[in-house]
């Protein structure tokens, strides 16, 4: 009978104490999103990523990352105010972990008009699709029509537009709704090889890479560690500032084993180290607080770039040394008055 009243105690304080770590545990997860583990202090920055999109937009660029999560299993990263017309980028993944592959996207609350062919066409600006060609990205032009919710899409392809000195136009067919079944048409076309993606993902955040150039960066990542490693909720604080809130956030949910597998594909040109030592919330969550630079060859990128858009170069011509016994004009008609003759250099072979 003690035997059973022991073993019964003991069973009742296991559960108890279960009980009591997983509540601890699940404290720990609702402290650390309402009070998000911050990089180390700085001074307050000035500078500011872009504009934001107007409310409109935001809605629109809603309705697709929509589709892009649910539908294709893919992330989704809004643009944070670059010139260059991308508003988002979808990123492909494999079972959840990050390739690389990505295509860019140009997100706009219209309704296209429509041709007589029954065809939408949609406009953009020439600047824009200049910068695009420049660049191979590939690009995808997506309306949203804010009163039926209707979403088209079709890809930017310079022989598939008309271009004028302002704007350009291109017809998108009724057919290409984007939902889960388009997903394919978008896998097959992104190219693969490395070299390309990496000449895609530095032209999608030249403004970023501009922003953090010569700035003390953080990246901060949370990592759910329970179960196969998640890295997700990154936060980017630029400048030496003091406030809380990050100037970038990123909704990410990628599996990974180390989180160098997910910078090296997403950021090839930073390179990073780590500014504190891993954080963990009851072996739940664990912060990854790493501060990051360019690398020399993304500076290198910035300047080339910069370089580029100035065209040729307007300089003085150099002017080639003159040879050891080379006499000037001056020199000649000194040497002719010495010897009482009034002669000009033109006159010297008459």
């Amino acid at each position: 009978m003690v035997r059973l009243l022991q073993a019964g105690f003991i069973a009742i304080s296991n559960r108890l104490a279960a009980a009591i770590a997983a509540a601890l545990a699940l404290f720990a997860v609702i402290r650390h999103w309402f009070l998000p583990l911050e990089p180390p202090s700085r001074r307050r920055s000035k500078k500011s990523i872009g504009d934001r999109p107007d409310q409109a937009t935001r809605l629109a660029i809603d309705a697709v990352e929509k589709v892009f999560l649910r539908d294709f299993k893919w992330s989704f990263r809004r643009s944070s105010g670059s010139n260059n017309g991308i508003d988002a980028r979808a990123e492909i993944l494999d079972e959840g972990s990050p390739t690389g592959k990505l295509l860019a996207l140009q997100i706009r609350p219209i309704l296209p008009q429509k041709a007589n062919a029954g065809d939408y066409i949609y406009r953009g600006e020439s600047k824009h699709l200049d910068y695009w060609t420049k660049h191979s990205l590939p690009v995808y032009v997506v309306t949203v029509d804010p009163e039926s919710g209707q979403v088209l899409w079709q890809r930017v392809e310079k022989r598939l537009c008309e271009m004028t000195e302002t704007e350009w136009s291109i017809a998108i067919p009724p057919t290409n709704v984007l939902d889960a079944s388009a997903k394919l048409c978008f896998d097959e076309a992104i190219t693969s090889d490395p070299e390309s993606l990496m000449r895609a993902v530095f032209a999608l955040d030249r403004a970023l890479m501009e922003e953090i150039q010569d700035q003390t960066t953080f990246f901060v990542w949370d990592e759910w560690v329970n179960t196969s490693s998640i890295f997700c909720n990154m936060r980017i604080y630029i400048g030496e500032s003091q406030q809380e809130k990050p100037e970038v956030e990123i909704d990410y949910h990628l599996r990974a084993h180390r989180l160098y597998e997910v910078m090296s594909k997403l950021f090839p040109w930073a390179t990073y180290s780590y500014a504190e030592p891993i954080s963990e919330y009851s072996g739940v969550v664990a912060v990854h607080i790493l501060e990051v630079e360019l690398r020399p060859e993304a500076s290198a990128y910035i300047e080339a770039e910069k370089f580029l858009e100035q065209g040729y170069p307007q300089e003085e011509e150099p002017l080639a040394p003159e040879p050891d016994d080379f006499v000037t004009e001056e020199e000649e008609r000194a040497f002719w008055r010495r010897r009482g003759v009034s002669r000009g250099p033109q006159e010297k072979d008459d």
